[in-house]
């Protein structure tokens, strides 16, 4: 189903009343192109149903009480209109809403032709002056269509886990074959524009998100992976994290596991030297100090960071120690090789072990893989994926999932914050951490640009986000990181393609709204004017204000779907590691089960929820299974040079 004039006629029309004054026809042009360039059909083919909906007379006036096309009323109209799909009692209008409203606001305000984009007057935002680009750290091998590679290991995927493993293999003499879903997207192309920098860098272009949309999902796919785009914060498990997963029937959880820290941490420049504290990042130590509860400095994977606080969309300067920068630019110094644009369809099967994997290029075609041993390193959604696709790994494949939900907890202050610019993280509170048996919440600031704020901050008609987009420069964000107990699940639809399913529930919900009352009360001891939730009808709380009365109004209002706005930037434990046959994926050495030289090294291996962010985990624990991988000779095959036929 395509979006033909008319539905882009209404589309300009939603636009317009979304945001007055943008380029409605040039925004909704653009979100047609975003949305057929991911590749999902139902995304438009939805949007093309709810366009065709809201110009029928009479559905109107079961909706608004008015016979009337949605093109043909008037702007108030409009807006009195679009709210009640907003605050619906019908989950799928609740959906179709929050879908509109994020297109339109994050195309409006990410979208910039030149240097500016004439809806940040009046925010405080401006792009930072361009640093003269780094050189780049690696190259793709050249791939046609037809081709077929030999080599001793292939490695799907290149991002935290990839990356380790195929360095640590190729340092070892085996001949590495990596192969990236994602563009290899070099320095001198990360331009800190947030469109581009979405389209380029992220799954389904920063569009990814769960079935229902009710939570955003934040996942790299680009050469480097998540270590790319992410905001540089590198944490070690939990001791109690470490003590469940050995429970678990995973070994070596304590000195063995801080020898592949440590190693880990040298090679990516883990330190404390460039975690300074930013406004945001120093709100946020303010309030923790008012309250008296402590907090530490964050450990930064960075070396020569400039401060511009675009580390979402990738480092210009080279200063982010990515795995492009360093885990597999060694992979490649030591003779391995990167297929970039390249996703792995199938792994593929030969009396009881793995052959290899077939998969397709980005350009169009077709190419074989050859190797007696696959690592799966895709993520914890693109693993389950390519398990499922492959009918490899059991029952458990794609269970288990775990996202941190994020409730994000905006607030206005009297000074400047600029929240876009400085170190994304420096500060974290482990307090909440361990509420409900073992589970609770952590406490950050993210990075974030117009884009991403315009889409998440409430909207109740154009005037009132419009004077909200206007006090951008003074607006802070505390994330609450959420240890989920309720899992969710990925599934593959028709084409493949993953599926995520998942419901904020239980004992995960009521985390959610402790995280979210606390949150507030943090900002107005740090001297916020006004702090407010993501709800579609946000819930305010002022200096002086009673505080348990706001926090019966978040319990009341809960976190239902699409009724307030969340986010996941930690997905996780959908091809878990353990001891238990039945609970478990893999074994505890990583090695998936029923099936010979097949091992998984990426989030999607954690037993549980890490409880902190991922990254330094997911690269110790794939340097652990790499070391086992090489302990009991999975890889013995001779090592062949890769030939195209």
């Amino acid at each position: 189903m395509s979006v033909g004039e008319r539905e882009r006629a209404t589309l300009a029309r939603v636009v317009e009343t979304f945001v007055p004054g943008a380029p409605a026809n040039a925004v909704a042009n653009r979100i047609v192109a975003e949305l057929e360039a991911v590749g999902r059909p139902k995304l438009v083919s939805d949007l093309v149903l709810f366009l065709r909906l809201v110009e029928q007379p009479l559905v109107n006036l079961a909706l608004s009480g008015r016979p009337r096309a949605f093109s043909r009323m008037t702007q108030a109209q409009r807006e009195r209109y679009l709210l009640r799909w907003a605050e619906s009692a019908v989950p799928l209008q609740r959906t179709a809403f929050q879908a509109v409203k994020r297109l339109s606001l994050f195309v409006a305000y990410a979208s910039s032709d030149g240097e500016r984009n004439p809806l940040w007057e009046g925010t405080g935002y401006a792009r930072p002056a361009l640093d003269p680009p780094a050189r780049p750290a690696l190259a793709a091998r050249p791939t046609s269509a037809g081709d077929t590679l030999d080599a001793d290991v292939i490695v799907v995927g290149s991002g935290a886990g990839g990356g380790v493993v195929a360095s640590e293999l190729a340092a070892a003499g085996k001949h590495v074959v990596v192969v990236e879903q994602g563009d290899l997207v070099t320095e001198d192309e990360f331009d800190a524009r947030e469109d581009k920098g979405a389209a380029r860098l992220y799954w389904d272009r920063q569009l990814l998100a769960t079935e229902d949309l009710a939570l955003s999902i934040f996942a790299g796919r680009t050469v480097g992976g998540g270590t790319i785009v992410n905001w540089n914060t590198s944490l070690r498990l939990p001791e109690d994290i470490r003590r469940e997963w050995a429970m678990a029937g995973l070994d070596g959880m304590e000195a063995e596991l801080d020898a592949h820290y440590e190693a880990v941490e040298a090679r990516i420049d883990v330190d404390l030297d460039e975690s300074v504290r930013n406004g945001q990042n120093e709100a946020l130590a303010r309030g923790l100090d008012a309250v008296g509860i402590p907090w530490r400095v964050i450990p930064r994977n960075v070396s020569g960071c400039g401060d511009c606080g675009h580390c979402g969309y990738g480092c210009r300067r080279g200063a982010k120690c990515s795995t492009m920068r360093t885990y597999l630019a060694d992979a490649v110094a030591s003779g391995g090789e990167l297929v970039a644009g390249c996703r792995a369809d199938r792994v593929t099967v030969a009396h009881g072990a793995v052959s290899g994997v077939s998969a397709t290029l980005s350009t169009g075609g077709s190419i074989v893989l050859r190797a007696p041993l696959v690592v799966l390193a895709g993520g914890a959604i693109g693993t389950p994926a390519l398990l499922l696709r492959s009918g490899l790994g059991g029952s458990e494949v794609g269970r288990s999932l775990h996202l941190h939900p994020v409730p994000p907890v905006p607030a206005l202050y009297d000074e400047p914050i600029r929240i876009w610019s400085g170190v994304p993280q420096s500060v974290v509170a482990d307090t909440f951490a361990r509420l409900e048996q073992g589970f609770g919440f952590r406490l950050e600031v993210p990075s974030a640009l117009p884009g991403v704020l315009a889409a998440a901050f409430p909207w109740r008609d154009a005037a009132d986000h419009r004077a909200l987009m206007r006090e951008l420069e003074h607006a802070a964000v505390i994330i609450p990181i959420v240890r989920d107990r309720e899992a969710g699940r990925v599934t593959i639809d028709r084409r493949g393609r993953p599926v995520v399913s998942y419901r904020v529930r239980g004992m995960t919900r009521r985390l959610c709204v402790r995280a979210i009352v606390e949150a507030a009360c943090l900002h107005l001891a740090a001297g916020a004017r006004e702090a407010f939730t993501l709800h579609t009808k946000p819930i305010r709380v002022r200096r002086g204000d009673d505080l348990d009365a706001f926090a019966r109004r978040v319990e009341e209002s809960g976190v239902g779907p699409n009724r307030v706005g969340m986010f996941s930037a930690h997905q996780m434990s959908t091809a878990r590691m353990g001891g238990h046959r039945r609970a478990s994926v893999a074994d505890p050495d990583g090695r998936v089960r029923g099936v010979q030289g097949l091992v998984v090294a990426d989030a999607s291996a954690f037993p549980s929820a890490s409880g902190v962010n991922p990254m330094l985990t997911i690269m110790a624990l794939a340097r652990r299974n790499a070391s086992r991988v090489l302990a009991v000779g999975s890889a013995r095959a001779p090592s062949a040079r890769p030939r195209s036929l």
